[in-house]
């Protein structure tokens, strides 16, 4: 049987029943038959029409010509487009559902794959989720070759190396490893290749599904990888000897390893003057104590430790909750949750409309809980400084986290008071001494302590100050 019978008998088993399977079949010798195999959903129909098709079906041979020399003329004009031979079924089956056109002889026994993917992809835009008032306003797309071409526009060096896997026996995903040759530690590479090699699933179909597979298996709610849309931080992150992961199909961007004190860094730190940028990581850092703080505090001071309230403030707050039937900390739940179910709808919801829900809730549902005596007003305040110190962490998964610590607090602040705070604390910072991601800790440089890295960690030091320690 001849490979073009082995391939239309493979075809005939599902993909030539679909809507998108076009061929064409024709004679350009008496013996010699051509077949041309594409999915018009994927494959650009005007290179196939102008570079394979036009030229094919003006082919003349000469009677004397042999078989070779006729496939010879064949692969000349198939030159207006990149093609290579395969003679194994699956691979050209596979070939199909990625894009490419195959080219089948009737005599010959080889097949030729003809690169001519064609897929709408959008445009290159700013990212929505880390926008910033300085800086580049590029950002990465669900094409993973685009965002290739954006790295390597701004790091113009042959030591940035991509290596390529595909994942998922469904979705055949491409999922690049991002790295600068003698910058990044050679064991974390290998490390990182192994465990994208491990991965065995159905589908693939956004970064976060690489990362579950990926990162170190303890138990925490902070996250140990960093996950970006921005070309310019993978390109930061490369320099300073990390490693990126692409994944095909998502403009999101995994970087490993990372530390707690980098989801306080933004991208605008490195654009603006060094002074500024420090007195807004020290607000980040601010933000997350309140965020995990506040709730807690006033719930243990409220419920055990009245005495170290001011007295005109504790008189104002017993008036305040003279009505109200609910103990503190189910106020705070009832609050907390509120938002959180606002906020879920915002997202949701059309962006005209979530603006008007956050505005209604916020203001008018707010204000009709406290006139009807579910909370207080000072529980609203509490509610508010938490819910706003929550956004200001320029990662949305290290927010998350923040949010299920509030909670722990609360719990541990009304069964123990300030002494379940104190003991929260204890517990919150030996386990971050704890974590480690691919040997890095944590904690790092604070613990251990690596006074080389401080001038960007705490602050940001002027660029003529912030030397790199060597890896």
């Amino acid at each position: 049987m001849s490979l073009l019978d082995e391939f239309e008998a493979a075809i005939k088993q599902g993909l030539a029943t679909q809507p998108d399977y076009k061929t064409h079949q024709f004679h350009v010798d008496a013996d010699l038959m051509i077949v041309c195999a594409y999915l018009d959903t994927l494959a650009d129909k005007d290179q196939i029409q102008t570079f394979m098709l036009l030229p094919l079906l003006d082919l003349h041979f000469n009677d004397e010509m042999a078989a070779e020399q006729k496939h010879a003329r064949i692969r000349d004009r198939l030159s207006g487009v990149s093609f290579t031979a395969e003679a194994a079924i699956d691979k050209l089956i596979a070939s199909l559902m990625e894009g490419r056109s195959v080219v089948l002889v009737s005599s010959d026994p080889q097949a030729y794959i003809c690169d001519v993917a064609k897929f709408k992809h959008r445009a290159i835009e700013e990212p929505k989720s880390e926008k910033t008032v300085r800086g580049p306003g590029e950002g990465f797309n669900e094409d993973i070759m685009t965002n290739v071409s954006l790295i390597r526009n701004r790091i113009k060096s042959s030591d940035l190396q991509f290596e390529s896997y595909e994942i998922g026996q469904a979705t055949r995903t491409k999922v690049l490893l991002a790295y600068m040759k003698g910058k990044a530690s050679e064991a974390r590479i290998q490390t990182y290749r192994d465990r994208l090699s491990a991965i065995s699933t159905e589908a693939i179909f956004e970064s976060a599904n690489i990362e579950e597979w990926i990162e170190d298996k303890e138990l925490t709610p902070f996250p140990r990888l960093l996950n970006t849309e921005r070309p310019d931080v993978v390109s930061a992150h490369l320099i300073e000897g990390k490693i990126a992961i692409l994944t095909d199909g998502t403009p999101s961007c995994l970087i490993v390893p990372v530390t707690f004190f980098q989801f306080f860094v933004s991208a605008e730190d490195y654009y603006q003057r060094s002074m500024y940028a420090t007195l807004f990581r020290w607000l980040r850092m601010l933000s997350f104590l309140l965020s995990v703080y506040t709730p807690c505090l006033y719930i243990a001071l409220t419920n055990y430790r009245q005495e170290m309230i001011p007295s005109s403030l504790l008189i104002n707050l017993s008036a305040q909750r003279e009505g109200v039937p609910f103990p503190s900390l189910v106020e705070a739940l009832i609050m907390l949750i509120m938002f959180e179910l606002l906020r879920e709808a915002g997202i949701r919801m059309p962006t005209v409309m979530g603006q008007a829900i956050s505005i209604v809730g916020a203001v008018v549902l707010g204000q009709a809980a406290v006139e009807a005596g579910l909370v207080s007003a000072a529980m609203v305040i509490v509610v508010g400084i938490t819910a706003i110190a929550n956004f200001v962490s320029p990662s949305f998964n290290f927010g998350m986290g923040q949010r299920i610590i509030q909670f722990v607090y609360m719990l541990l602040a009304v069964c123990l008071g300030l002494f379940g705070v104190f003991c929260g604390t204890l517990l919150l910072v030996v386990h971050l001494v704890s974590i480690k991601t691919t040997g890095e800790p944590y904690l790092s440089p604070l613990a251990p302590v690596v006074p080389s890295r401080f001038k960007d960690t705490l602050l940001r030091a002027p660029w003529d100050k912030m030397k790199k320690p060597k890896r």
